[in-house]
């Protein structure tokens, strides 16, 4: 995908929504998919775990959109997690301490279980 895109799908998988995030989650392009989250999450009422194995960079705003939707779900009593980091968006979660925010998988079959 160019780097200038990006995307959100989601499926239900059990009693779970699954987010497949793809591309950048940088200040160019949070902001084309805030607002789709945050209504994707509030209509579906299930445990979400967002997918992030296809996205390779994360800057501080696609940190606060995490932050932000993480704070939507605890509002909504729906829980959250992450799986699928990829080493460079690893590293930037291990830096900020992101982990103690979220439950985060090493892929999606471990999320689903």
């Amino acid at each position: 995908m160019n780097e200038d895109k990006i995307g959100i799908r989601s499926e239900e998988i059990g009693n779970k929504m699954v987010v497949h995030v793809e591309g950048n989650l940088d200040v160019h392009n949070t902001h084309k998919i805030e607002k789709d989250l945050l209504a994707l999450v509030s209509s579906s009422g299930k445990s979400v775990v967002f997918n992030l194995s296809e996205v390779p960079f994360i800057s501080s705003a696609g940190l606060r959109l995490l932050v932000t939707t993480l704070r939507h779900c605890q509002e909504q009593k729906i829980s959250i997690s992450i799986c699928g980091l990829q080493p460079a968006v690893e590293k930037v979660f291990d830096i900020i301490g992101m982990q103690q925010l979220f439950t985060i998988y090493p892929d999606l079959e471990a999320a689903l279980k």
